[in-house]
């Protein structure tokens, strides 16, 4: 299962980063299709946030098709997208990679500058 992880900090809204994780986790395979989601209560709880933020990243995660709700069952990865060109897998990355390193504790400056190093 995979773990999700948000930063009331960032600037996003929570629901917005819950909607990134769920795509991110789809586009490098560490979700797969049918596979279940943690009950909106349960996130809530695992993430400190409010059930109705949860509730809704999935509806709208539901509304682009990517997960299915069963009513009794729960929510599920329905779409599992393989056709992203290579740009769009590499800004796929750098989205990870940012957030990852923000988790880390990296201030945004941190991680521009490390970036602008790689390129000299």
């Amino acid at each position: 299962m995979m773990k999700f992880y948000v930063n009331p900090y960032e600037g996003v809204p929570i629901y917005e980063q819950i909607i990134k994780q769920v795509k991110m986790g789809v586009a490098k395979g560490l979700l797969k299709k049918r596979e279940r989601l943690p009950p909106v209560r349960e996130m809530a709880v695992e993430l400190s946030v409010n059930p109705n933020t949860v509730a809704k990243a999935y509806r709208e995660l539901e509304r682009e098709n990517i997960v299915e709700t069963i009513i009794g069952s729960g929510t599920f990865i329905k779409k599992i997208k393989r056709d992203f060109s290579r740009k769009e897998k590499i800004d796929k990355l750098i989205d990870l990679l940012v957030l990852e390193a923000l988790k880390a504790g990296y201030s945004k400056e941190e991680i521009i500058n490390k970036i602008y190093k790689k390129e000299a």
